[in-house]
């Protein structure tokens, strides 16, 4: 999860999933207590019904008449809406011709108190019921304690609760992902200078920009600025430095050309050999100081156009010994090396493996978790397995009757690892020798 946008997606999604989850519950009980307050006023309207249309003798029984009672679905059998009258022993003295059987009897709640409360019944099923009880004065003065009960079936209350939630969540999902397609889109408008400034480094890195553009956000012009001026330093460090390079190499022409052309019998020969040693110094210390720098801005080049250049000038060198070489890298592939350090380092390679004594050699090149590597592999004798992990030393050669310093394969390596990359040696199993250079792919950055 490297990403800023997926980070802050997430996170987003993760809070508003928690709201919208808390706050959908907490609409759900709310809607459910009104609700249930509303059902309870309603029949808290039928007890007040009741009461206002029961007439009670002086013996104690009750006279209600069903046309005058407050609801007419309790005139209706099984209608859903029910209602009841109880004694102070709690014994049904009177029921609504919706009843065929009896309410759940409860003697709890004093007189003149509400009791809302949901029960099961084995018949009925789930129901609202409201209990009320009251004191009666009769007409021959005494006292009565009725208990008025009204009920309501819950199972439609219920269907049109899991109706109105199910409703509900789906409103408050599709709130949820218009909200975060929004923070998406907020995102992305917000990150895009980010992502514009990564595109613009990449132009930077192949070459096809000198530097940021002025005109960032206020955030990010520090940032901006102190890029360029890193890219400005980087560019002035290295002209810098080879114009100092150019210098030192002018400098020492000249003095090693009088060297190389004094003639003073047997000592010209010892001159020749120090002159030709000084100027492979010199060359030396230039190559593993040029080696010495890494190349963030180097443009990517294709790789196969130095390659077939440094094959067409070998076979002219070594017509003779019939070496033929074999390219198998396509025009696609590229790598982050200026030519002329590239055409040093495979020109050396490719020369050393044609002197050495192979007649085929084969170059390849894939790219493999974002490294691309090129192999260089030969018929020759291979390399000596004792020395194999020193060759690339300075002043350490394999073969001591050619002429050299042990110079070659110090400074591809040093230049190979000026590109933050590596060059191994090893031996083939089937013969011959094998070169495997890792640079980093020419990707772009971020």
């Amino acid at each position: 999860m490297n990403s800023i946008s997926v980070r802050l997606l997430l996170a987003a999604a993760l809070v508003m999933a928690v709201f919208i989850g808390l706050t959908t519950f907490a609409i759900q009980h709310t809607v459910e207590q009104r609700a249930e307050q509303a059902r309870f006023e309603r029949m808290q309207g039928q007890v007040y019904g009741l009461l206002g249309v029961t007439g009670i003798s002086s013996d104690g029984n009750i006279a209600i008449s069903p046309t005058e009672l407050p609801n007419a679905l309790l005139r209706q059998p099984m209608s859903g809406t029910y209602a009841e009258i109880r004694d102070t022993e709690i014994n049904q003295i009177w029921r609504s011709p919706s009843l065929t059987t009896e309410l759940p009897a409860s003697s709890e709640g004093e007189i003149g108190q509400w009791k809302f409360s949901t029960e099961h019944d084995s018949q009925m099923g789930k129901l609202f019921l409201l209990r009320f009880a009251v004191e009666w004065l009769l007409p021959d003065g005494n006292v009565q304690v009725y208990q008025f009960v009204v009920a309501d079936n819950r199972s439609e209350f219920d269907q049109q609760s899991k109706s109105f939630n199910h409703k509900l969540w789906l409103a408050m999902a599709g709130m949820g992902a218009l909200l975060l397609t929004s923070i998406a889109l907020v995102l992305a408008w917000g990150l895009s200078p980010l992502r514009r400034i990564s595109q613009q480094l990449n132009e930077i890195e192949n070459g096809k920009r000198e530097q940021l553009p002025a005109d960032v956000p206020l955030e990010l012009t520090a940032v901006a600025s102190r890029m360029n001026a890193l890219i400005a330093s980087e560019r002035g460090r290295r002209q810098k430095y080879r114009h100092t390079l150019d210098d030192l190499a002018h400098s020492l022409k000249t003095p090693l050309s009088v060297l190389r052309n004094i003639k003073t019998g047997e000592a010209s020969n010892e001159l020749q050999r120090q002159a030709d040693r000084m100027q492979q110094i010199v060359d030396y210390h230039i190559k593993r100081a040029d080696a010495g720098t890494q190349r963030l801005l180097t443009p990517p080049i294709v790789l196969t156009t130095p390659v077939q250049r440094i094959i067409r000038s070998l076979e002219k060198v070594f017509h003779q010994r019939g070496v033929s070489f074999t390219n198998n890298i396509s025009e696609e592939q590229t790598v982050r090396v200026e030519e002329e350090d590239l055409m040093e380092v495979l020109g050396n390679l490719l020369e050393n493996a044609c002197k050495y004594g192979a007649d085929k050699i084969s170059i390849d090149c894939h790219v493999q978790q974002n490294t691309t590597v090129i192999s260089i592999k030969d018929n020759g004798p291979g390399f000596p397995e004792q020395q194999l992990d020193r060759l690339t030393k300075r002043g350490v050669r394999a073969d001591t009757h050619q002429e050299g310093q042990g110079l070659g394969l110090a400074i591809c390596r040093e230049l190979i690892e000026g590109y933050g990359g590596e060059m191994n040696l090893q031996n083939r199993s089937t013969g011959g020798a094998e070169i495997v250079i890792a640079l980093p792919a020419s990707v772009p950055i971020g």
